[in-house]
C-alpha cells in the first residue's frame, strides 16, 4: 500500500505570505491543529502548528527561558495582555511561524514509511511530487479513513459542516 492510496487532499491551501490570522481562523474552522503550508507555486513550504502558535502566545519572559515550568502563576497576567499579543500574532505572516523542517513523502512512498514518520511525532506527513508541490497530506485519521471500508469522506464532510452550522446558529442567537 502507497501513500496515495490514503492521502486527503488538499481543498484549501494556506500560503507562505499570508497573514497569520488567515491560518489561525482556518485552524480553528477545521479544528486542525498541524496544517500544511505552501508558497503561491504550490511548493511545499512547511507546516505551521497550534504548538507553536501558542509558545508565541506567552510572554516574552517565559519564551525565553528554557526548560518546563507547570507554576508561572506569578505572572499574574491578566486577558488584555494575552489579547494583544494575539493582535500582534495575527499581523504576523505564516512564513515567520512554520517548521520547514519536516519530513514529506510522495505518492508511492510505502504507507508503512509514513506511518513511521507519524509514529515518530510528525503527526501530519505531506504528500509532494518530484518538484516539491503539495498534493495532499496523511494523518491519523486519513490513514484510518483509507483502511476503513465503511467510512464515506464526502458523507463525514456533510456531517462536519452541518455542525459547523449549528454551532453558528447557537452563538446568533445568544
Amino acid at each position: 500500500m502507497d501513500c496515495k492510496s490514503v492521502m486527503a487532499p488538499i481543498k484549501k491551501a494556506l500560503y507562505a505570505d499570508e497573514l497569520a490570522g488567515v491560518a489561525i481562523d482556518f485552524m480553528v474552522e477545521k479544528h486542525m491543529g498541524l496544517v500544511p503550508v505552501t508558497n503561491r507555486d504550490g511548493t511545499f513550504a512547511g507546516l505551521i502548528s497550534g504548538s507553536c502558535l501558542m509558545a508565541m502566545m506567552l510572554p516574552r519572559t517565559l519564551s525565553a527561558i528554557s526548560g518546563s515550568f507547570h507554576n508561572t502563576s506569578f505572572l499574574n497576567e491578566n486577558a488584555s495582555e494575552m489579547e494583544e499579543r494575539f493582535s500582534v500574532l495575527r499581523e504576523r505572516t505564516v512564513g515567520e511561524m512554520l517548521d520547514s523542517q519536516v519530513q514529506v513523502a510522495h505518492p508511492e512512498t510505502p504507507l508503512i514509511d509514513a506511518l513511521m514518520m507519524i509514529k515518530d511525532q510528525q503527526n501530519v506527513v505531506p504528500v509532494v511530487d518530484e518538484q516539491n508541490v503539495l498534493l495532499g497530506a496523511i494523518s491519523f485519521f486519513s490513514v484510518l479513513y483509507g483502511l476503513n471500508k465503511e467510512v464515506d469522506r464526502e458523507q463525514v464532510e456533510r456531517m462536519k459542516a452541518a455542525e459547523r452550522r449549528e454551532r453558528e446558529t447557537e452563538k446568533e442567537q445568544h
